[in-house]
């Protein structure tokens, strides 16, 4: 079973982030934590997104109109890595070892 914490927690665990701004970001959908909307409860990878929003915001001055479409093309690329992985371990389980090498050379000169 995840682990999981409460917004105070979060907010000192991710220093520089106030709980009116985590409950903004909260509102606006960029991060979604589980529990009851009074009472959010973030787990492991709600932690790593809120820290992602933070340095995007803090750190990179991402601005809040902009920040939705990064959010977006940083969860397509992560959502594509992991299909990739998926299909990956498809192939080394049902794939020639022929065929593996094959691939494997052209992704190497790609």
């Amino acid at each position: 079973m995840e682990q999981v914490i409460g917004i105070a927690s979060v907010c000192r665990s991710v220093g520089g982030v106030a709980e009116q701004e985590l409950s903004v970001w909260i509102a606006r959908e960029w991060v979604r934590p589980g529990g009851a909307p009074e009472q959010p409860e973030f787990s492991p990878r709600d932690l790593a997104r809120v820290r992602l929003i933070a340095e995007l915001t803090h750190d990179l001055r991402i601005d809040e109109q902009a920040l939705p479409v990064v959010l977006s093309l940083l969860d397509q690329l992560h959502a594509e890595r992991a299909r990739l992985r998926s299909l990956r371990d498809a192939l080394r389980e049902t794939a020639p070892p022929d065929l593996l090498a094959l691939i494997e050379q052209s992704l190497h000169r790609a």
